[in-house]
């Protein structure tokens, strides 16, 4: 672990300006450039700009972006008799060739289209799509408000199950969506060049498992890797839970990126909704935190192959003024100290 200690996470934000600005650590302030003017409309409202959970994936020269689509609410008796139980209509994927000007391409799952029945009609949270051995995996977190015996678990469940499905292309159809038993809102993938893939499930904390894609189960027993509890850097502040996780492999280190989000008054400077980042040297760890604990204020963050050969993120704007909660990107690296 001597190598990844001296990694630490920089973000260099102007993707579209084209001007120079360090994010500092810590620095709360819209930055030029990190904002993309995107705009959609879920069929119930105007044209709406605030997004949750932003996946931008690239897929040849083309951008693809999934996302949470409003409305962001949990199962509420008194919106079921609303379209769509009162929640997001579904999972939209829209494409774009300059990350500027993006198109509606499709909807990959869409409860309208749905019987009533089915386990995954509500809710499509945290949607996610990777690219791992040559095929498309869309993820998200989705179940049914209708009736509780129609869900996975027969309950309702407090912030839905996950689901995964699989497709030759990326704009789908995406088949086989299957529950994926023991995992849990907001769980991501990663494909590791050995061939196996990992899914890694917050639960507060943040565990790692092996999960096997061609039979849509995970592998073996959980491991926790990352906890909410900042005293393993000598922090002594704690955020409500950890969420969010998406892991890139940056050279040889594997970099586990969370959101966290702070309430504690005591420690103003701490609070809202900020990114963390652990390195490791393999997906099962040991994984160590960035020292600084939070990274940049907005979060729940995706990693996609940029214009200029480096890793990008995507992500959502927390820090107030014209980016609050709208989809923002910037090209990030790892820098030595």
């Amino acid at each position: 672990m001597q190598r990844t200690r001296a990694l630490l996470f920089a973000l260099l934000l102007a993707p579209l300006a084209m001007t120079s600005c360090l994010f500092a650590a810590d620095q709360r302030q819209p930055v030029p450039g990190s904002l993309i003017g995107f705009e959609y409309t879920e069929g119930q409202t105007a044209p709406r700009s605030e997004v949750r959970d932003p996946c931008i994936i690239r897929d040849g020269d083309t951008y693809y972006l999934v996302f949470t689509m409003y409305p962001f609410r949990n199962r509420e008796e008194r919106h079921l008799q609303e379209p769509n139980q009162g929640g997001s209509p579904g999972i939209a994927l829209y494409s774009s060739p300059d990350l500027k000007a993006w198109t509606f391409v499709n909807w990959l799952v869409k409860s309208s289209d749905l019987p009533d029945d089915c386990p995954y009609k509500n809710r499509f949270w945290a949607p996610e799509i990777h690219k791992i051995n040559g095929k498309f995996y869309l993820i998200f977190t989705a179940d049914n408000w209708l009736k509780k015996e129609y869900n996975p678990a027969g309950t309702w469940g407090t912030a839905g199950y996950a689901f995964i499905g699989v497709s030759d292309k990326i704009t789908g159809p995406y088949q086989r969506i299957s529950y994926i038993k023991g995992a849990a809102c907001d769980t991501t993938l990663f494909g590791d060049a050995d061939g196996k893939t990992y899914a890694f499930i917050p639960r507060g904390d943040i565990d790692v498992q092996e999960i096997d894609l061609n039979a849509m189960k995970l592998v073996g027993q959980p491991k926790r890797i990352v906890t909410a509890d900042n005293s393993d850097i000598g922090v002594a502040v704690k955020p409500e839970y950890l969420e969010g996780p998406w892991v890139k492999k940056i050279g040889s280190t594997y970099c586990l990126f969370y959101a966290a989000i702070y309430k504690d008054q005591r420690h103003p400077e701490w609070l809202g909704y900020w990114t963390g980042v652990a390195y490791a040297d393999h997906p099962l760890g040991p994984w160590k935190k960035d020292p600084r604990g939070k990274v940049f204020l907005g979060g729940h963050l995706a990693v996609f192959d940029g214009p200029d050969g480096r890793p990008w993120l995507s992500y959502r704007g927390e820090s107030g003024g014209s980016t609050h909660g709208k989809l923002c990107i910037a090209p990030l690296e790892l820098e030595k100290r």
